[in-house]
């Protein structure tokens, strides 16, 4: 978000997943006319994507296979292979979601992340969205475009200007002089309407934004409306984002809205024991935490970019964290931050940037970071001097949350 307040978005553009994974596949055809087909509508055959140098012949993603086939007959034909597609997509967008937890994917070929929110790491927006770009270039292993924008439209603009492994901005408040010579042949509006414009003399975005609202309505009807939002870069920034539960997260949905963050803070506590819990069961620590709140449950609809209902915000540590009280700390700054505008019904604690945890002794203890072979050789040496009832190893007693010591953990003879 910048300064003012107002929505920036980033838009990611690339190959079609499918062209990646057969380029991967067959890294010679690189450079090549390539037609990768696949089931659409009613089952029958078309193109899903296609290389530059066929793109370039005429054919387009979505044409019927034969007739991609007629405008391109010396081009390498592929079929996609659907499972290995979907687990790009899978790869892509858990790559994304370690960014923002505000990611539309909006097809195999674009993508959009909200820029709101708090990262520990890059605080401006231009760091911010090409960490972003280098984040989903190392999954798709392909340069990619990024562009960032005040909305849907002028983001997307943007990153068709940039080249390939750069970002564009849009100037805050300059979205207009941006758009200006965009041509109305690409503006995401009816073919009829892009007809009348050009018989109309308006070929490009300064053209009808010359012209009042009022005007183009009287003309185009609703179209006109969207024509002149798009022209100014007005149009919409609420995205659709895509949710998954983390690779380790935990999420505890409340009995009542809740809006005071101070009463939040009284739940850190037990959700710092949760997460620990979580990485102790994958022998990780966390680089990076993300604090989410939200304001309902929302299963059928997720939330949307500037939607009130969501905040969120992270932090990382100089040093990994792993433990409860190593996660507390942080997690009581996050709700610290908090900025409520609505009762909040959910809240999300995510780990980040997972690492091996340092030795120490409560790793030891749990058994994560320690060389077992190595400890059990000590503790053979201690048994053969000292006899097998003076060592003993602690654990930690299963299930139970307490802080308590004496109560939390059990010591037994080795």
């Amino acid at each position: 978000m910048s300064k003012n307040g107002r929505a920036r978005l980033a838009c990611l553009t690339f190959p079609h997943l499918a062209l990646v994974l057969a380029w991967r596949a067959h890294p010679e055809l690189q450079g090549e006319p390539v037609l990768v087909g696949g089931n659409g509508p009613g089952g029958r055959q078309v193109l899903l994507a296609a290389s530059p140098p066929a793109l370039v012949l005429g054919v387009r993603p979505g044409q019927d296979w034969r007739r991609a086939e007629i405008l391109c007959p010396l081009a390498v034909r592929l079929q996609a292979d659907l499972a290995a597609l979907a687990g790009l997509r899978r790869t892509a967008r858990l790559a994304l979601a370690g960014c923002s937890p505000l990611v539309e994917w909006s097809d195999d070929t674009s993508a959009y992340v909200d820029l709101t929110g708090t990262d520990p790491r890059r605080q401006q927006e231009g760091p911010r969205a090409a960490s972003c770009g280098r984040v989903l270039q190392e999954a798709l292993g392909v340069p990619l475009s990024v562009g960032v924008g005040p909305s849907r439209f002028s983001a997307w603009a943007a990153a068709q200007r940039a080249e390939p492994g750069r970002v564009r901005l849009v100037p805050e408040g300059k979205a207009a002089e941006f758009l200006a010579t965009w041509p109305v042949s690409a503006l995401p509006i009816p073919p009829e309407t892009v007809e009348r414009l050009v018989q109309f003399g308006l070929r490009t975005c300064g053209d009808c934004a010359s012209i009042t609202m009022v005007d183009l309505q009287r003309q185009f009807g609703s179209d006109g409306i969207l024509l002149y939002r798009l022209c100014l870069g007005l149009d919409s920034a609420r995205i659709d984002p895509w949710h998954e539960p983390p690779p380790c997260g935990v999420r505890r949905v409340l009995a009542g809205g809740v809006d005071d963050a101070e009463s939040l803070r009284f739940g850190a506590a037990e959700l710092a024991r949760g997460l620990a819990w979580e990485l102790s069961q994958q022998g990780r620590a966390a680089g990076r935490i993300r604090l989410i709140l939200r304001g309902e449950e929302e299963e059928s609809r997720p939330p949307a970019h500037l939607d009130p209902r969501i905040w969120w915000s992270e932090v990382a540590p100089p040093i990994p964290m792993a433990t409860a009280d190593e996660l507390l700390g942080p997690l009581l700054s996050l709700f610290g931050r908090a900025r409520l505008s609505t009762a909040v019904m959910v809240v999300e604690l995510e780990a980040l940037d997972l690492v091996v945890p340092p030795a120490s002794q409560v790793s030891l203890w749990q058994g994560r970071a320690a060389d077992r072979e190595v400890i059990q050789l000590a503790v053979n040496r201690l048994h053969d001097r000292f006899g097998r009832g003076l060592v003993w190893r602690v654990e930690v007693r299963p299930g139970h949350p307490g802080d308590v010591p004496e109560e939390r953990l059990i010591w037994r003879s080795r």
